[in-house]
């Protein structure tokens, strides 16, 4: 959460929907905008992606690998001129995507991959929805997607937190169609036998992606899709096609088996893998824990908390959930909660009540509302903490166990106190750690060596992109988590 200074906080457009089109009526252009106009939204939006998912990475090493990557790709291509900015985004979701001049890959994304001709494959297909120009009709119909919230997603009956949770941010930056999938998938594969990789990769990749999405929903006990999944919808017949067309690209003698494994796995060797506990805090129990910005807060009893980028989520196993954030505002706590967020969330929480929040000035508003799994309260509480830096925390619980948790909920905005960094006893970072198979090396006996508290030997497995019956050799190079 909130991996910028102490003096940066997000804005509370995060729950207002901040991406916000200027007006598009185009007279150019065959879907409505003109170039000219496709690229002043992808200047606009370009600030928000990089705020939602953590800014740039500064790793000089894995920038200049990845732009080199794009850079080789754009050059096969039939618009090597083309002015596309490429970004590594410094998130650990798995996700990538684009928008008029600007493509995206998360280092998340990175850790999943095998070789440099996947994400070769992945950056091919982002460049595919520019080149066909499918922001430009999505955005004149209207499609363009919003940063949403939780409560968003829990009132509309769209989506729960638990899908939510951990996906910084929740950038559904775009929804293609099924049609659009394809045309930017064959523009990856091509690209990858014109800019002489394995034009397999693609597909080996959505592989590997629909095993990690697989994982995950096993473990959560529920269906819960890697963000990339969410906007670009994964399929066997998405992979069945890339491979088709992969295929037939071979047999007429375009690209080659090239995947440059080795120099990818160099490459990543020590990469961040999840949240940097600095940067973005840190998650202890029922504890969150920012070092950097100087705060902490305990949330109730039976709570799970993940963090993202720009926000920390909770659920109980009894429905309930919360997320805690930070907003900038000139309005005090309750003229927030009856403006912004409200207005927000389409919940009328006003009047909110004046309160104190150890020495603070805060407030609270409550609001019932009918949802498709019945009725449920949502209460905000904003906590003004330093001149129009707020910190909020969103609830939504089920109606009938109000009166049970409403202490709890106080109790945990009262939780939330100054700390001092320097004392804090920060985790170490996890990172991506590529070791050599030894003769009598197993999947088992590697996988238990991540650094993960549950699924060591699945998560080995994905990572890897090993089957169940998969064996290794001696010799072989793979990726830990530790």
């Amino acid at each position: 959460m909130f991996s910028y200074s102490k003096k940066v906080f997000a804005q509370f457009g995060a729950i207002a929907a901040a991406v916000v089109l200027a007006s598009c009526s185009s007279t150019g252009g065959p879907f409505g905008l003109s170039p000219s106009q496709e690229q002043a939204i992808g200047q606009q939006q370009h600030p928000q992606i990089l705020a939602a998912f953590g800014g740039e990475v500064e790793d000089p090493r894995i920038t200049a690998y990845s732009q080199g990557i794009f850079d080789r790709l754009l050059a096969a291509s039939d618009q090597p001129n083309a002015q596309i900015k490429f970004t590594v985004l410094d998130s650990p979701i798995i996700n990538a995507m684009a928008l008029p001049g600007h493509v995206y890959i998360t280092r998340g994304l990175l850790a999943l991959g095998n070789s440099e001709a996947e994400i070769a494959g992945v950056i091919g297909h982002e460049i595919g929805h520019v080149f066909e120009r499918h922001t430009a009709q999505r955005v004149s119909r209207g499609n363009l997607a919003q940063i949403g919230t939780a409560a968003i997603a829990i009132l509309t009956g769209s989506a729960d937190t638990a899908q939510l949770a951990g996906q910084a941010a929740q950038l559904y930056v775009l929804r293609f169609s099924r049609s659009q999938e394809y045309e930017a998938d064959q523009v990856g594969v091509r690209l990858l036998a014109r800019a002489n990789y394995d034009p397999l990769a693609e597909a080996a990749f959505l592989d590997s992606l629909g095993a990690w999405a697989n994982l995950e929903s096993q473990i959560a006990g529920r269906q819960r899709p890697p963000e990339y999944l969410s906007t670009h919808p994964n399929s066997a017949e998405r992979v069945r096609r890339a491979a088709q067309e992969a295929n037939v690209l071979r047999q007429a003698g375009a690209g080659s088996t090239q995947r440059n494994r080795d120099l990818y796995l160099n490459t990543i060797d020590g990469l961040l893998y999840g949240d940097d506990p600095v940067k973005q805090g840190f998650v202890q129990g029922r504890d969150f824990v920012h070092p950097t910005i100087g705060i902490a807060f305990r949330a109730p009893s039976g709570f799970e908390l993940q963090n993202s980028t720009q926000a920390v989520y909770g659920r109980s196993q009894n429905g309930a959930q919360m997320q805690f954030m930070g907003a900038g505002s000139e309005q005090g706590p309750a003229a927030l909660i009856n403006g912004p967020i409200s207005e927000g969330l389409k919940v009328d929480m006003s009047p909110a009540q004046s309160i104190r929040i150890n020495g603070r000035n805060a407030a609270v508003g409550r609001s019932r509302q009918n949802t498709q799994n019945g009725e449920v309260d949502v209460t905000a509480y904003a906590i003004q903490w330093e001149g129009n830096a707020h910190y909020v925390f969103l609830w939504v619980t089920p109606a009938q166990q109000w009166g049970q948790i409403q202490s709890s909920l106080t109790q945990t905005a009262e939780s939330l106190r100054e700390i001092d960094g320097r004392s804090v006893n920060v985790p170490p970072a996890r990172r991506i750690d590529v070791v050599t198979v030894q003769r009598g090396d197993t999947a088992t006996s590697l996988g238990r060596l991540n650094k993960f508290p549950a699924y060591q030997v699945e998560r080995f497995r994905v990572l890897n992109a090993l089957g169940q019956n998969s064996t290794l050799q001696a010799g072989e190079r793979v990726k830990l988590v530790r």
